[in-house]
């Protein structure tokens, strides 16, 4: 792998519909209309009289106006331009000046899922929906685990953060304050799988200090050992998750889950919302605080560093160099590019 040289042009380009992709806090969403934009749609967002979230093109049939300018009205949606009314299924149930209905006045609906305190959507044809492909992160929602979390906006494309989650041993580089020690050493072998949709890679780095912060949080002291145990997922264009794990001789290992959700919401912008999970000092707001002090700056730094990247690459396409520790993040340029390919959206194919 070390010295292939690939072109930076995968790097801009289009998602992959045929996903489900977050697009908001569940609890954000209610009986209000709510706007938002997600790969490169215009989308409003309202709960039905029963709780249900409804989801519908934010454009208006007759005119081009939004709806979610208009109003709420049982469970419809009422145009603020000119009164047509919207069921949650999209679908045109009155019109104010005439008592027929005309064809083909409706607008699009997504299929929403609700999992993990977040607001799913299916961007594909409702025809190929995959409801197994809705990601699960049980720690999100267990007892026994602590979870911190933090979004931001980027304004760089989607797989410049699945690359970027892919290597973690730019954390050394990019935030050395924050890195553990293991990530300043020379990494060990890198175990990739890949299906025909996901990518995982796992390391097992020899005993080593724990950072201070965990030490403290452990009980332990901050010369003591630990085997450390790596694991990242590519679960699908929508959602990378990092295992952490720390192990002493002959006991259970404390885990962290790093859960990133990635929303492109056009070419050149992503939402990413980040959650740090653990099931160790659980019961305490110290080891929080702390979570949230470190890595609120390193996620802020990392999207600064891929817009940097990203303005790079919107000047013009290079060459680029890659080494044995790429090796995940090209799988995952060839599973989003077989994607795009299977829905007609991919533009290097001839």
């Amino acid at each position: 792998m070390t010295g292939r040289r690939h072109t930076h042009s995968s790097l801009v380009g289009p998602a992959p519909q045929r996903c489900w992709y977050p697009v908001a806090a569940a609890a954000d969403v209610g009986r209000s209309l709510q706007r938002i934009e997600a790969l490169g749609q215009d989308i409003v967002l309202f709960r039905t009289l029963d709780g249900a979230v409804a989801a519908l093109e934010d454009c208006c049939a007759h005119r081009p106006y939004p709806l979610s300018l208009g109003r709420l009205s049982a469970d419809a949606v009422v145009c603020g331009l000119c009164g047509f009314e919207y069921g949650s299924t999209g679908h045109c149930l009155g019109v104010p000046t005439q008592d027929r209905i005309p064809a083909g006045a409706s607008v699009r609906s997504f299929i929403v899922r609700e999992q993990h305190g977040t607001v799913w959507l299916w961007f594909g044809e409702r025809a190929n929906q995959r409801p197994s492909a809705l990601p699960k992160l049980g720690w999100l929602d267990a007892t026994g685990w602590n979870t911190v979390s933090g979004a931001r906006t980027v304004a760089a494309n989607y797989l410049l953060l699945h690359e970027s989650f892919a290597d973690v041993t730019k954390i050394a580089v990019l935030a050395p304050d924050i890195a553990p020690y293991v990530l300043r050493t020379t990494p060990p072998p890198l175990d990739v799988v890949v299906t025909e949709t996901t990518v995982s890679l796992e390391r097992r780095y020899p005993p080593t200090q724990l950072p201070a912060w965990q030490a403290e949080a452990l009980g332990v002291d901050d010369t003591a050992l630990f085997v450390h145990e790596q694991q990242g997922h590519f679960r699908s264009p929508a959602v990378w998750v990092d295992h952490w794990d720390v192990v002493a001789a002959d006991e259970a290992p404390s885990r962290l889950r790093f859960s990133h959700f990635v929303t492109p919401v056009d070419e050149r912008t992503t939402r990413l919302g980040w959650w740090i999970s653990r099931d160790f000092a659980t019961d305490t707001n110290i080891t929080s605080r702390r979570l949230i002090d470190m890595f609120t700056p390193y996620y802020n730094s990392l999207g600064a560093a891929l817009e940097r990247s990203q303005l790079l690459l919107d000047r013009r396409d290079r060459h680029e160099v890659n080494v044995s520790a790429d090796v995940a993040a090209l799988r995952v340029r060839e599973i989003v590019r077989a994607m795009l390919s299977e829905e007609g959206l991919d533009r290097s194919a001839p």
